[in-house]
């Protein structure tokens, strides 16, 4: 669901003030997107996928899931369950993914990132992976980002500007 600002329905053009979407998805996450990204919803396995494209001529597709977890007994409560997804979320065995971090916000919501290079199809694309996580009263609630970049566009100055707010976005994505 996207919202121009606060209110309801809207497409992604843009809030009022030309600064970009207010993102709601899956009553789990809440952001705000960079002004004239496109929005639409892709099916993978049967689960619902938000897809987030740069307006042109930008390259790359943002995807984002979400999940709710009820913590296991023995995986110390909802700290422990955010915990053990941030650090998998990571890939800490796959030699493909770098530049991983798994941190805590001041609020006391996880993040972690990782950068991965892969072929998808043929051709060498860049994931740069973002997981949110955060203590909810029905346990873990997480929305899972994935920005996906042709491999020949890593490192471009656009892209590295358009990376930065992103991150940005993503950072301070509320977890509902």
């Amino acid at each position: 669901m996207v919202h121009d600002t606060p209110g309801a329905g809207g497409g992604a053009a843009g809030g009022a003030d030309g600064t970009g979407s207010d993102i709601g998805w899956a009553d789990t996450v809440r952001f705000r997107l960079p002004p004239g990204w496109a929005v639409d919803v892709e099916e993978h396995e049967g689960q619902p996928v938000g897809t987030f494209r740069p307006p042109p001529p930008a390259a790359g597709v943002l995807r984002l899931v979400t999940d709710r977890v009820v913590p296991r007994p023995e995986s110390g409560g909802v700290a422990g369950t955010l915990r053990e997804m941030a650090v998998r979320f990571v890939r800490p065995q796959d030699p493909r993914a770098g530049d991983r971090s798994v941190e805590s916000r001041a609020d006391g919501a996880v993040i972690a990132q990782a950068m991965m290079r892969t072929q998808e199809d043929g051709r060498a694309e860049t994931h740069y992976l973002w997981l949110v996580g955060a203590n909810r009263s029905d346990g873990a609630a997480v929305a899972m980002f994935s920005f996906a970049l042709p491999g020949l566009m890593d490192g471009d100055e656009s892209c590295a500007e358009m990376l930065g707010r992103i991150d940005d976005a993503i950072r301070n994505a509320e977890i509902l």
